[in-house]
């Protein structure tokens, strides 16, 4: 009996010896950024809007600051909107018919698009940017997940950033160089990169598809809006949409273009690239 009795307790130090020194996982790092699909965009200082566009509210011109970023050369496709759709079990948005693979994603609201960025943080282990409570949405600047840029950040990219040859469009005199618009994209949407990028290697930034960004609209924001990474105003009904789509003329694609519909929106010429914070 006191053998068994030692043999007991010799046990039971064991286990307890070994639960207080088990070895912890080691905290997975994050993914490191893809700069095959990112190029980094150095901040600086630029004219936004313009004195000569269409609409009154790309006017007026005004002196912006912006922070450098890792910028998407490519608009979300529908190769990366499925998988997020497979992983998280969505309905997949339709193509129209035109063909998916590296087609930018369309049929996509603006709740779809930070969904969709807060997942793929997750998968890479970072700090989503959004949290989402219904229609109710928080941007939590100090994360270091993907996010949408601003429009201001948007702009600044299109432009070319440090690089910028002041061109009408993005990296480009004429149109056809660098963008799908009503006059070449057979009415539907493109593969992206099939154009010439811009001064910052990016594609597409002007035609496909119209992008949404992060600010709400407002028409008069332009006159108000601070130099220091603005971010658009607090309340609105309305997303802005940058870049122009495949059934617009070359007045609707420039780079200082700008759209805006309910966050809700979705339709076959509205898609979105997504940003990261270095």
């Amino acid at each position: 009996m006191k053998n068994i009795f030692f043999l007991t307790v010799l046990i039971c130090f064991s286990i307890s010896t070994f639960a207080q020194t088990k070895v912890k996982s080691p905290k997975l790092k994050p993914v490191p950024i893809d700069l095959t699909r990112f190029a980094l965009v150095e901040g600086g200082t630029y004219s936004m809007g313009s004195a000569t566009g269409v609409e009154a509210h790309e006017k007026p011109e005004h002196q912006v600051a912006v922070r450098t970023l890792y910028f998407g050369k490519y608009e979300v496709t529908f190769d990366d909107y499925d998988r997020y759709c497979d992983s998280v079990k969505l309905s997949k948005p339709t193509d129209m018919g035109w063909g998916r693979g590296k087609r930018p994603v369309i049929i996509v609201s603006w709740f779809d698009a930070i969904s969709y960025c807060n997942w793929l943080s997750k998968q890479h282990r970072l700090q989503p940017c959004y949290q989402i409570n219904g229609i109710d949405v928080k941007w939590i600047d100090t994360a270091n997940g993907y996010r949408l840029p601003t429009e201001a950040e948007w702009e600044y990219a299109a432009r070319g950033g440090v690089n910028s040859k002041k061109t009408i469009y993005a990296g480009a005199e004429k149109p056809d160089d660098v963008s799908w618009y009503n006059a070449n994209s057979a009415q539907q949407t493109q593969p992206t990169a099939t154009k010439s990028p811009n001064e910052l290697g990016l594609y597409d930034m002007n035609g496909n598809v119209w992008e949404w960004v992060w600010d709400i609209y407002d028409g008069y924001y332009y006159q108000k809006s601070p130099v220091d990474n603005p971010t658009g105003p607090v309340n609105g009904p309305y997303r802005i949409m940058r870049g122009g789509a495949w059934y617009n003329n070359v007045n609707y694609i420039t780079v200082s273009s700008r759209q805006y519909h309910t966050p809700d929106f979705k339709q076959n010429s509205v898609g979105f690239r997504i940003v990261r914070n270095k």
